[in-house]
């Protein structure tokens, strides 16, 4: 017999995965809406809610997966990597002040993603309070220039995100499994 209510819980159970394979996309859009801010903004918040919904729905559902956590990463992944393109036009006098920082981050994150990849087999992204948190800045740095175009704010915004970096590199280097949900280095 035809059971209506299975099905749903299983398409429901695919949402999560769906916003983080959405967010993948709208990530790319970013780049072709640089010269259109209104459409720029709207993608991009639509990025964060579909970033911040796609955890809590899997953890209210119950369908928390390991393909779930590598889709959030892979998207976390691609945005990031479209984020640094977006400063590097929007923002690229702040970015040559801070340029430091930046080249510490993307070393260190690369240095993570090789290490992970020849100690699990696979590359690792674990998602710490620490890189939750850098996270949110790097989010919102973009709306805060619009603003306040401070080189010395986001310079401090920078180190919080070398902070994490090391410490997610600090994770993969003292512990044999990876746990990709592990909080922080100090607990789990």
């Amino acid at each position: 017999m035809y059971n209506l209510r299975k099905e749903v819980e299983a398409i429901d159970r695919l949402v999560p995965n769906i916003l983080s394979v959405l967010r993948i996309i709208l990530s790319v859009l970013l780049i072709p809406f640089l010269s259109v801010r209104i459409g720029f903004i709207i993608i991009y918040i639509v990025i964060g809610i579909s970033d911040v919904l796609d955890g809590y729905i899997a953890r209210k559902l119950g369908c928390e997966s390991d393909l779930g956590a590598k889709l959030d990463s892979t998207a976390d992944f691609v945005f990031y990597c479209i984020l640094v393109l977006v400063f590097f036009k929007l923002y690229s006098s702040i970015l040559e002040m801070n340029y430091q920082f930046v080249a510490i981050i993307i070393a260190i994150r690369l240095l993570n993603m090789l290490l992970t990849k020849l100690k699990y087999k696979r590359v690792v992204f674990i998602h710490t309070l620490a890189n939750k948190i850098s996270g949110i800045i790097l989010y919102l740095m973009p709306m805060i220039l619009l603003y306040i175009e401070n080189g010395i704010l986001v310079g401090i915004l920078l180190i919080i995100v070398v902070l994490a970096a090391i410490e997610e590199l600090l994770i993969t280097i003292k512990f044999e499994k990876p746990d990709l949900n592990r909080r922080s280095i100090f607990r789990d």
